[in-house]
């Protein structure tokens, strides 16, 4: 999990994020409500694009309408079809995107047929293709890009078969083509304003879930989120997978008496740029890093064993011992004890959260008993406990 999330940006004109991990997080998290959207307006806009066959038949009777019907009939069956894989597809998001716009395109596409089948009614499929346009852009879910690129270019192909055909004057035909182009870019400009809306509210809801789960001093997850779900959920997964889990427990030699001759102000540089170190050397988006309760903190290390977490251990301890913090005139340094705790869920499925910290916890006294700026390791197993 990584130690210091930072928001991106949203482009001003895709409506994106601009960090593609970031978007890639938004879509993942609305992935249901991007496709429970696809799934209601393909639905709506297969019932009425089928119901206006009825104009079809008024206008063609129903030997020659059976072309435009049959262009018509296309489209809920690629929507019934599109919505089914989407569901089921391991990358929902970006199948819901491939079919909204083959959707689309089709419908536009099959329009054309009618508009080029019925050329009497070219007013009326200005209309049509305008009101279509909004539709691509707003009601069905998809990239902004691509349904600007797909509407507007249905637009055009449609306003240069009027012209081409030219059945009405030619005033109305350059007030049609100014509506179809301003509802173009009316869509465009909704698509792009919700786009962001929507973003935005996904990245304050981000940054409030941060500071719910952060600790405001140094950045490092707090103790209520770890005691909620973070430990919980790492050792289910290592349950689940068989996998070692490590922890640290580590703890800062002489923080009272430093917070006593040079003041808490300097306690706390001391904390963050502790907290900062451990950050800089473990594994971003793997491990985490909990301030545990004062001047102590916890290192969770999934598919981690305890050699490898005791070397951690000892690295951090002796890069932590060599640094000097600059506060005011002084420059602070002192040492930290470590506790080192590594579990097998691959020989044991009975560990518990609870008891991997009292044993890391012990550890880590047992460090300081020992003389203060030491690492003390155990392995726990079912009835064994072997120190290192």
């Amino acid at each position: 999990m990584p130690n210091d999330p930072i928001p991106a940006a949203i482009a001003r004109l895709r409506g994106e994020f601009v960090c593609a991990a970031t978007e890639i997080g938004f879509l993942h998290a609305q992935s249901r409500t991007i496709l429970r959207d696809l799934r209601r307006a393909l639905t709506l806009c297969s019932l009425f694009y089928m119901m206006f066959s009825v104009t079809d038949i008024l206008a063609l009777g129903l030997p020659g309408a059976i072309p435009s019907l049959l262009a018509r009939s296309t489209v809920p069956m690629l929507a019934w079809v599109g919505v089914r894989h989407a569901w089921r597809a391991p990358a929902p998001v970006t199948a819901a995107y491939r079919v909204a716009s083959a959707f689309t395109l089709l419908g536009m596409l099959t329009y054309m047929i009618v508009a080029w089948r019925r050329p009497a009614d070219t007013l009326l499929h200005g209309t049509s293709v305008g009101l279509m346009a909004v539709v691509v852009l707003i009601f069905i879910p998809n990239r902004l890009r691509t349904a600007v690129a797909i509407a507007l270019g249905a637009s055009l192909v449609f306003i240069a078969l009027s012209w081409h055909q030219h059945l009405e004057s030619t005033r109305h035909l350059v007030s049609m083509t100014m509506l179809i182009l301003f509802a173009n870019a009316f869509g465009a400009v909704a698509a792009n304003r919700h786009a962001r809306l929507w973003r935005e509210q996904y990245r304050t809801q981000q940054v409030l879930t941060n500071l719910s789960v952060r600790d405001p001093l140094t950045g490092c997850y707090n103790r209520r989120h770890l005691n909620a779900a973070l430990l919980d959920g790492e050792i289910a997964r290592a349950r689940r997978y068989r996998l070692s889990l490590s922890l640290i427990m580590c703890d800062l030699d002489g923080f009272k008496a430093i917070n006593d001759t040079y003041g808490h102000h300097a306690g706390d540089e001391l904390l963050r740029s502790f907290a900062h170190l451990l950050q800089t050397m473990t594994r971003e988006s793997v491990d985490t890093v909990v301030r545990y309760g004062g001047e102590e903190f916890l290192i969770i290390l999934p598919e981690t064993r305890l050699d490898g977490a005791t070397e951690l251990a000892e690295r951090v301890r002796t890069a932590f011992a060599a640094l000097r913090v600059d506060c005011g005139d002084a420059a602070l340094a002192t040492t930290a004890s470590f506790g080192v705790v590594g579990a097998d869920f691959a020989v044991s499925q009975a560990i518990t959260p609870q008891s991997l910290i009292a044993v890391a916890d012990e550890l880590m006294y047992e460090a300081k008993r020992g003389g203060r700026n030491q690492v003390r390791a155990r392995q726990v197993e079912p009835g064994i406990a072997r120190v290192a």
